[in-house]
């Protein structure tokens, strides 16, 4: 074991089980059942490789325990109104039992969340059923007030978590986790906010703490000892109401009075890559004042060597690691054998991961802006390369994020590959992306490349801009043209051409354009390059205003990163104009309107307009050369342009395919 890790890879005791080490992979909705709210073939392999790649506990996602808050997957398959819990579908035990084997075979611990939504429960809704909370406040997110439970609701909820448990526990699981963070039932019962009730569930610390442990002490009951129960809390509610760390502390020495749990843990949230490293750990050290269980903390951890100072500060006794175990679950054994370069680190973009299961309409399940395979582990050949039958010499031109993966893959699967990039450096457009204020952790991605093709034996060519000639000379097996995109630059409004109109956000960030000091910024991309470019400027004391078209900027943005940057942007004074049209500009008037209006409205005393209108196929040197070579194929945004989690798709595909 590396030398660097004392206290990471030693084992701890919780309750009944001791786990290999501390590294923990939180609760969280990979959504990948296929069929119901029962783990299928999908979702077991994908908590199995974390379990091979040496995680120390692994919890599954929320777990509805009764029919007025069921588990938000598939509920087209069952009426849960006929069930109590998930494992009363028929087989239910048994398919737990097989997942179960299938984790703890490689060592893991593996746990069950029970949860219960409250007034932000899934899916009753869909059948005309209210809500149940502990009182009757409507939340800012829903037209309805829930229903307030009265004491023979309660009574039933507290028995339902504990038959789900004892349920569990017959399928072989190791223990449960009561979630009660997030804001859902057990929150509401703790937050004055949302417990307005008069009688011994609500009013003091006492008494809003009640149905915690009563749900803790009938679990208890029905387990026995020899059985791990933990709960997962809200240690600070972060919105300006609710409840303090102050109050968490009171409240957290009430529910481990009676000894019938055997951790807690915290829960706040994705934290972006606006937030620092590690920057919710005051949550768990706050909890490890006043409980003598193991603590587990989390919000940022994203290095093992993170983790270690994070335990050797005594502020937690396990740390969560989701995010840093979808972008690499083998992170635990890489670390623990000293292969730390060989780390897949996360950027904290969440655009693979959070942004999939929460805003993907379509359900695609977890994945990676640059590990593909998260998701596809029941695949042949995407969890385990399979060699390549034929080796042939793989020419990929462009070095970043699909050019990089394509090399990767094929150079592993055993093909003779060169990669060719006309700048200095690989990484492409994330170089520039990463140079936005508290966007560094992007150059996570090239970081990991460059070691990789240093690793694997990639013949990288730097500072070579590939004409068609210089194929035809390689005369390679194949040719893979990944080269990216260009700016896209309107070519139908008046004084784009002007000298104070940069017409790509790129030269503001690379420092290749010279800005004003009045600047406004023109945001047609829905993501993210307009809004941080204008970050990156009013840091350096710019008077900036944002116009775009829709009623919120940056649509497309994953949303708690939408949400902090705006913030932040807000607190700056950056002035934001919804549903705005970029008319004309001359001199250092521009002229806007709303989109269906011909009415124009000036901006007067612009020193620099920036187009931010994002990139369009470069894509030339693929179509020079069709027909031209054996193998051709076009990836990334030279055949579309899209996000970094597509441009690593299409590499990590075809070089599978090839």
């Amino acid at each position: 074991m590396a030398d660097q890790f004392k206290i990471l890879f030693s084992p701890i005791k919780v309750g009944a089980v001791t786990v290999r080490n501390r590294i923990v992979v939180p609760g969280h909705f990979p959504a990948l059942n296929e069929l119901d709210t029962l783990p299928g073939e999908r979702i077991t392999a994908y908590w199995e490789s974390k379990a091979r790649g040496g995680a120390g506990m692994i919890c599954t996602g929320i777990w509805g325990v009764h029919p007025s808050s069921p588990t938000p997957t598939r509920l087209d398959f069952f009426d849960y109104r006929k069930l109590t819990s998930p494992l009363q579908i028929p087989a239910g035990i048994d398919r737990l039992k097989r997942t179960a084997e299938a984790i703890k075979k490689h060592g893991a611990c593996f746990m069950v969340q029970l949860w219960h939504g409250g007034a932000q429960a899934y899916g009753t809704s869909h059948y005309g059923d209210p809500v149940w909370a502990p009182s009757a406040v409507r939340r800012y997110t829903s037209s309805n007030a829930p229903h307030a439970m009265t004491k023979d609701e309660i009574k039933s909820l507290v028995e339902a978590f504990a038959a789900e448990a004892l349920r569990a526990k017959q399928a072989g699981i190791d223990g449960v986790e009561i979630h009660g963070a997030h804001g859902y039932l057990f929150t509401q019962f703790l937050s004055p906010t949302t417990n307005k009730r008069e009688d011994e569930y609500g009013g003091d610390d006492e008494g809003r703490t009640r149905f915690a442990v009563e749900v803790t002490d009938a679990i208890r009951a029905m387990v026995g000892k020899d059985f791990v129960v933990g709960i997962r809390v809200s240690v600070d509610i972060l919105s300006g109401g609710g409840y303090s760390a102050e109050d968490m502390k009171r409240m957290a020495a009430i529910l481990v009075k009676k000894g019938n749990l055997d951790y807690m843990a915290t829960g706040a949230g994705i934290p972006p890559t606006y937030f620092p490293l590690g920057s919710l750990m005051y949550h768990a050290a706050a909890l490890k004042q006043v409980v003598d269980i193991p603590v587990i903390g989390g919000g940022r951890v994203t290095d093992p060597l993170q983790a270690e100072q994070i335990l050797n500060k005594y502020w937690c006794d396990m740390v969560f690691m989701n995010r840093a175990l979808i972008c690499d679950p083998e992170l635990p054994n890489k670390a623990r054998e000293g292969r730390l370069d060989e780390i897949r680190r996360c950027m904290g973009d969440s655009e693979g991961c959070w942004m999939r299961v929460s805003q993907d309409r379509n359900h695609q399940g977890v994945s990676c802006s640059y590990n593909p395979t998260v998701g596809k582990e029941t695949i042949p050949g995407w969890l385990e390369l399979i060699p390549a039958k034929v080796k042939k010499r793989v020419m990929v031109i462009g070095g970043g994020p699909a050019g990089l993966e394509m090399a990767r893959v094929a150079k592993a699967r055993g093909h003779d590959v060169s990669l060719w990039e006309k700048s200095d450096d690989l990484g492409g457009m994330v170089n520039i992306a990463a140079k936005a204020p508290s966007r560094e952790d992007l150059l996570e991605l090239p970081r990991y490349y460059k070691y990789q093709m240093k690793l694997l034996g990639v013949d990288v060519h730097l500072k070579t801009e590939v004409t068609p000639e210089m194929v035809l000379s390689e005369n390679p097996d194949v040719v893979v043209v990944a080269t990216g995109s260009v700016p896209l630059v309107p070519d139908d409004i008046e004084g784009v051409n002007q000298d104070n109109v940069i017409t790509s956000v790129r030269d503001v960030l690379t420092g290749n354009a010279q800005v004003g000091q009045n600047v406004l910024i023109v945001d047609y991309q829905r993501h993210i390059q307009g809004l941080s470019t204008a970050d990156f400027l009013v840091q350096q004391g710019k008077n900036v205003q944002v116009v775009f078209p829709l009623a919120e900027p940056g649509p497309d943005m994953e949303g708690i990163t939408q949400m902090a940057l705006l913030r932040r942007l807000n607190s700056m004074g950056v002035k934001l104009i919804p549903h705005t049209v970029l008319r004309k500009i001359e001199g250092n008037t521009v002229y806007i309107s709303e989109p269906m209006s011909e009415e124009l409205t000036p901006i007067e005393n612009i020193d620099t307009v920036i187009l931010s209108y994002g990139g369009t196929e470069n894509n030339s040197l693929y179509y020079a050369l069709r027909g031209k070579v054996k193998e051709l194929y076009n990836i990334g945004d030279s055949r579309g342009v899209r996000k970094v989690l597509w441009a690593t798709n299409d590499g990590a595909t075809l070089a599978r395919e090839i």
